[in-house]
């Protein structure tokens, strides 16, 4: 039980290290996803780590590369990186509850910004996304923690 905490403590740190830099610089480190990788290694479930990393990381590549615009992706490399890694270490299905939780808080956050501006275009609204992330993941390895241990 003791390496499950650990293991939450240093996600969840790099989680909250990949939010605020990406709010501040609008980018995430290529070191982060990279430690994320490496901390999911260890007692790892081959299969279900990597169709984590497929399933969690596929979805966010596709919609960078379909919603390429002329100005570049609306979708970064870090934040596919990033959930590609969080998809390694919580497994296919965390991944997915991770993607759930943080997409869902970030339209109801975009949604509350284009209420608070009162303007109706919600792709005037750009949000970096690893605080969601950083929330989703934390939630989403307390559930995978609690469903493993029941």
């Amino acid at each position: 039980m003791n390496w499950l905490i650990l293991k939450g403590v240093l996600f969840s740190a790099l989680l909250l290290t990949a939010a605020v830099w990406d709010i501040r610089r609008r980018e995430i480190p290529d070191w982060i996803p990279v430690i994320i990788f490496l901390t999911g290694i260890p007692r790892m479930k081959p299969l279900e780590a990597f169709s984590g990393l497929v399933v969690t990381g596929l979805p966010y590549l596709l919609a960078a590369v379909l919603s390429c615009k002329k100005e570049g992706f609306s979708i970064g490399g870090g934040d596919i990186k990033l959930m590609a890694a969080c998809g390694f270490l919580l497994g296919a299905w965390g991944g997915i509850l991770q993607s759930i939780a943080a997409l869902t808080l970030s339209l109801v956050a975009g949604i509350g910004i284009c209420a608070f501006r009162k303007t109706k275009k919600l792709n005037a609204v750009l949000l970096p996304l690893a605080p969601f992330f950083c929330a989703g993941g934390i939630f989403s390895y307390c559930v995978v923690v609690f469903l493993a241990s029941s």
